[in-house]
């Protein structure tokens, strides 16, 4: 890997240190601080997902049209909104900031990736796809052992959360210092690849619930609230450094995609046997959530950057665009059947994860 991987990797690095903290506080903070009902927390984040996939989608064709570094500094900077979702005095206001803040991050994700498209040959594309993501969560889970530690000690998520700005910033500075090439990709177009990974990332979007979910689940189970935000630490830290072992394996990138939707469906349906069993129960399958996530993004961006022709940033903001769908969707109905019960919830979960990894196959059987 180049040195501007890593610069892009650790920009990554830095903004998930101070944004995740924010993300695994959000429905602590309306569940439990405003006292909001879990299907209301449900809808707010498929809206934070449904409006979100516009931003990302615009993100993305920006990032062709403008330049992809300038595109993703912007949005990147505008993260630091959610760093807001602290102080706020009531449910509407942590609402708003939180929202406001996560749209950005949308629209800065695929010109993102656009950069490290720019700066990688196809052949080290998987590599280096997977490199990011491992840097990129390692960030995340330091953000949540820094929460959980505050939480632990009685700090108040006021005294936290506006602190998450300056990581935000710092990962704004190494995007600045990154240099991408002003080539994209010289791969063809094939428009029928693309939209089997398209409809394959809706549906692992709408089987891949918020990680408030799991959250939610090991604090009703264990009453404890810095054991449900721990939680996102072990989502987290498995997918980081799964995804670091990825970066060091050869695995198609076909292959990569099914066994990240299979893990990821029954890492969900072990949900419901396992509730009772707090923590050394759920731990182990929040890990194996992680390493489904870190193959799906591994694989699947670095498969789009090779069948969308030249318009790399569009095809990197149609990937997102069809999580987005997929995060919508998935995120209503899990906010509604969480609601009667955990077992709809994750059984729901889990039979669309499947239908992802049959889709996938249905593509190679063709090919």
């Amino acid at each position: 890997m180049n040195g501007e991987v890593y610069k892009i990797s650790f920009s990554a690095f830095f903004a998930d240190l101070g944004y995740q903290a924010v993300v695994a506080s959000f429905p602590i903070i309306l569940v439990f601080q405003f006292h909001l009902p879990i299907y209301i927390y449900g809808v707010v984040e498929s809206v934070s997902y449904g409006v979100g996939l516009v931003f990302s989608f615009l993100g993305g064709f920006m990032a062709d049209k403008y330049g992809s570094k300038r595109v993703a500094i912007f949005g990147n900077l505008l993260i630091t909104l959610l760093s807001f979702t602290g102080l706020a005095q009531n449910s509407l206001e942590a609402i708003g900031f939180f929202l406001s803040g996560w749209f950005m991050r949308n629209f800065r994700s695929p010109a993102r990736r656009t950069m490290l498209v720019q700066v990688t040959d196809e052949k080290e594309r998987s590599k280096a796809f997977a490199t990011l993501h491992s840097i990129d969560f390692l960030g995340g889970l330091f953000a949540i052992v820094y929460l959980t530690l505050a939480l632990y000690f009685h700090y108040s998520f006021a005294e936290i959360l506006p602190f998450t700005a300056i990581p935000i910033l710092i990962s704004s500075l190494l995007l600045f210092l990154a240099r991408p090439r002003s080539s994209q990709s010289t791969s063809k177009r094939s428009g029928r690849v693309l939209g089997a990974v398209v409809i394959a990332s809706m549906l692992f979007g709408i089987s891949t619930y918020s990680p408030g979910f799991p959250i939610i689940t090991v604090t009703q189970s264990t009453s404890r609230i810095y054991l449900g935000t721990l939680t996102y630490a072990f989502f987290l830290g498995s997918s980081s450094g799964f995804g670091m072992l990825l970066s060091r394996l050869k695995i198609g990138d076909y292959s990569g995609l099914i066994l990240g939707y299979l893990v990821t469906s029954v890492a969900s349906v072990g949900f419901i046997p396992l509730f009772h069993y707090g923590e050394f129960g759920l731990y182990p399958l929040v890990i194996l959530l992680g390493i489904g996530s870190a193959f799906a993004e591994t694989f699947e961006p670095s498969l789009v950057s090779k069948v969308s022709g030249q318009n790399v940033g569009t095809g990197m903001g149609v990937l997102s665009l069809s999580r987005g769908i997929g995060y919508f969707i998935g995120n209503s109905v899990m906010g509604v059947l969480y609601s009667f019960s955990y077992v709809y919830a994750y059984g729901f979960a889990s039979l669309v994860a499947l239908g992802s990894a049959l889709t996938v196959l249905t593509l190679v059987r063709g090919k």
